[in-house]
Parts: structure tokens; C-alpha cells; sequence
């Protein structure tokens, strides 16, 4: 539909409704979770008053009260998802769903002797969430209905076990029990969830009250020596890294529309990748060492014609691209203390440091450590670009060095303004709005 001749009244009224648009699109773009240091999540907007989401239900005791982890917002903003733990001689845990104003909120999942939580994921239309969830003796992936609480559905079962979200529609890539080159029963599966799938019948669930949720499986392939599978931003392509060549692994393309497969480059060691938000280029860095938490550099790879580059040799934990898809952050060891971040250029390869050295949270480490896994459901990098979010402590204030025992805070760091840190509270896990979207560069 042909918008109206500037000047008449119904231009003007939708200029004003497309400004309000982008006022609202920038202040989402400052909106963040945290988790306080009273285990309680909290939603920050810049320039707003922060908004208190969750509550302990027992402010007397710390032993007795619940404690949230790893709060996501859904797709569509308007909730979000997090864990509420209870420890003691019987430890709880639930699966809840919190509406922005912090009033309603809902339990999806329980825990039961079998399984413990770990981590989770919306689904790309918001009615969804993978939960990970610890057994007694391997990994369980279910998924939650947010519309039908207390009924999940198993959709794999092993170790390790790690899973991505298609953004074109429900589709859900999960890898499970490593490289098939090592373990025969490795996997790569891409299922079908919702819709006119049908109920995943060999699957147990943790709660089974009813019907669950429609799965079905599209697809196996052969996996390599990697962790989480990552789709292409419109959701058409997954990367991967494939064993099926007896000649070596290489990272590999699933096309989903026709099932081919596009095989793009030889790759060693383990490999732990990220798609561009523009779709054009696939982010990859390999652990070579003794440590599968230590990459070495990173490697650019244009997924159309396969030409890679080098952008990074050093010695990394994790990195993160911005939404303008010309620059990733990483963090990586300090050669004093701690660790640090570092913002890449990646046309020019021009490296330059945010703020001082600092002491992750131990939530940031285990964040780092599985970055390929959480960089798109818990976004570190704000949806403008502009900041970046993470919890610990500064290793230097006032020019004196700080011990590595000191309280958990968040801090934002400028990406655009070099060396600008902002405190915001006492915390230990903070991330986005998960809604990503083109930002100027």
C-alpha cells in the first residue's frame, strides 16, 4: 500500500506514529535483565527507574528463598523466562514466566528427583522454551508450552548435548553426544516443533499431565567436532561441522528448503562458530590445546563463496558479533590479571581494548565458557549495538588493584565511547533484549 503525499494529514500522522516507533525500538534497545544480589531479576531502561520482576517469597532467610538464574526476554519482548532456584536439604526448581510489569507470572515446568535444570531458550514465536536439564546419568532437552504449564515434551536425550532455534518458524537443531568420528550414537537432528508435528512418541516427559508438545524429526546428520549448530539469521541454512567424509571434518551448510548440503572448508580441533546478523559471513575459532574452553584466534568465512580470513591469532574464551555485523567483541585472559574486552573491526582488523582488566561472576564464566550456546538467547551486546553488559568486578579502582574475591556487580561498557564503564547495580548475570536488529554502524 502506497503511503499518503507528504503534507496531507494522514502523512503526518504516520510520521508521528513511526516516530514513536523508533522511540520505542531505542528504548527496548537499552532494556536489560539482571540477576541482583539478592537472586531477585531486575529490568533496566536507561533513564528509567529499574523495575523489580521477581520475588524470593522469603526475605528472612537466604537458605529458604528462591533464587532466579539466566532470565531471558522472549522474541516478542513482552515476557520473560528464568529459573527459580530453592536450595536446602531439598532442593526446588521451576520454570517461570514473568510479564514485563512483574505482576503476572507463571510456573511451566517443576523439577523432580530425575532431572535438575541447567539452562533454556525461547522458541522464535514466544510460545515455546527449551529447557536443558540434567538427569542422573546424561542430558535431557524438553520443551515447555508457555500456553499448556506442566507439560513438556523430551525431544533428546545424551551428553554433550547442545541446541539452536531456527528463526523461520519452530525448527530445532540439536547436537547430542558429540563427534560422530569418537561416539557412534553422535547426532545432529533437526526437528519439527508444533504445528502439525506429531507428539514425539518414543520421548518421556518430565510432567506428564496430557499431551505435549507436537515434535518431529526432519533430518540426521553426521557431526563433528563442534557444539552448537547455528542457523542462518533467515532461518534457511544451519552451520555445522561434518564428519561424514572419511578424509577429514569440515564446516558444512544444511540447507533446509531442499535438504543439500554445502561443504565450505576444512576445519581442526573443536569449533565453535556464530552467523553474522547481516547472513553473510559464519565467525569461527577452534580449541586447539588442552583447554576446550581456550580458542585460538578467529577466522571470517563468506558463506556464499567460501573465502575465509583471519581477523584475530590470539588466544580467546569467547566473542560476540554486533548487530551492524562490522565488529565482534571477545573476551579473553588479561596478561596481568582477570580477564578483558576486546572490540575487532573486522574489515580492518583494528583491535581496540574496553576499560580495564575485570573478574567475571561465576555465572559470566560458565556463560563464556558456552557462548556459542547462550550468544543469541542471552545477548551480551545491546540491540543497537551500542553497549555491552556483563557482571563480575573491575580489577582496578582509583588506580589500586581490586582482590578477585570482591562482590559481583553489572557494569555496561560503551562500544562506542572507549573506556566508558557504568556500574548499574550489585549483580551477577545481566543480558538484553533478545530481539535483534540491524543497527547503523
Amino acid at each position: 500500500m502506497a503511503r499518503p503525499r507528504p503534507g496531507t494529514a494522514a502523512a503526518l500522522w504516520l510520521e508521528a506514529v513511526d516516530a514513536e516507533v523508533v522511540v520505542l525500538e531505542a528504548e527496548q534497545a537499552c532494556r536489560l535483565l539482571y540477576v541482583g544480589d539478592d537472586g531477585d531479576v531486575y529490568q533496566s531502561n536507561f533513564g528509567s527507574p529499574t523495575r523489580k520482576l521477581t520475588w524470593g517469597w522469603n526475605e528472612l532467610s537466604s537458605s529458604d528463598r528462591l533464587h532466579y538464574v539466566w532470565p531471558a526476554y522472549s522474541p516478542d519482548g513482552s515476557q520473560i523466562a528464568c529459573f527459580g532456584v530453592r536450595s536446602g536439604s531439598v532442593p526446588e526448581a521451576s520454570l517461570y514466566t514473568v510479564a514485563n510489569d512483574g505482576i503476572r507470572m507463571s510456573e511451566l515446568w517443576r523439577m523432580t528427583e530425575a532431572a535438575a535444570p541447567v539452562c533454556e531458550s525461547w522458541s522464535p514465536d514466544s510460545r515455546s522454551i527449551a529447557i536443558l536439564l540434567q538427569g542422573k546419568d546424561e542430558l535431557h532437552l524438553e520443551v515447555a508450552s508457555v500456553d499448556r504449564p506442566g507439560r513438556t515434551t523430551l525431544v533428546d536425550r545424551g551428553a554433550p548435548l547442545f541446541w539452536s532455534w531456527s528463526p523461520r518458524a519452530s525448527y530445532l537443531a540439536v547436537h547430542t553426544g558429540g563427534s560422530s568420528s569418537i561416539y557412534e550414537d553422535a547426532r545432529l537432528s533437526v526437528f519439527q516443533v508444533g504445528g502439525d508435528a506429531p507428539i514425539n512418541q518414543g520421548a518421556g516427559a518430565s510432567n506428564r499431565q496430557g499431551a505435549g508438545v507436537p515434535i518431529r524429526k526432519l533430518v540426521e546428520l553426521t557431526p563433528g567436532e563442534f557444539r552448537t549448530p547455528t542457523w542462518s539469521p533467515d532461518g534457511s541454512r544451519l552451520a555445522y561441522v561434518d564428519a561424514s567424509d572419511p578424509a577429514g571434518e569440515y564446516l558444512a551448510l544444511y540447507r533446509l528448503d531442499d535438504g543439500s548440503i554445502d561443504v565450505m572448508l576444512q576445519v581442526h580441533g573443536q569449533t565453535a562458530m556464530l552467523w553474522s546478523p547481516d547472513g553473510r559471513t559464519l565467525a569461527l575459532s577452534q580449541a586447539l590445546g588442552d583447554s576446550p574452553h581456550v580458542y585460538s584466534g578467529i577466522t571470517l568465512v563468506d558463506v556464499e563463496t567460501g573465502d575465509a580470513r583471519i581477523v584475530d591469532d590470539t588466544e580467546i574464551v569467547s566473542f560476540f558479533w554486533t548487530p551492524c555485523s562490522k565488529r565482534l567483541v571477545t573476551m579473553a585472559f588479561d596478561h596481568e590479571a582477570g580477564m578483558c574486552w576486546t572490540v575487532i573491526e573486522t574489515h580492518g582488523c583494528e583491535k581496540r581494548r574496553l576499560g580495564s582488566n575485570f573478574y567475571p561472576s561465576r555465572e559470566l564464566v560458565y556463560f563464556s565458557w558456552f557462548f556459542d550456546q547462550f550468544a543469541v538467547s542471552h545477548p551480551p551486546i545491546s540491540a543497537d549495538g551500542t553497549r555491552l553488559v556483563f557482571a563480575g568486578h573491575m580489577g582496578v579502582e582509583g588506580g589500586a588493584p581490586i582482590a578477585s574475591r570482591a562482590q559481583s556487580n553489572v557494569y555496561v561498557a560503551s562500544l562506542v565511547d572507549a573506556g566508558r564503564v557504568d556500574r548499574v547495580a550489585s549483580g551477577h548475570f545481566a543480558c538484553w533484549d533478545a530481539r535483534m536488529r540491524s543497527a547503523p554502524s
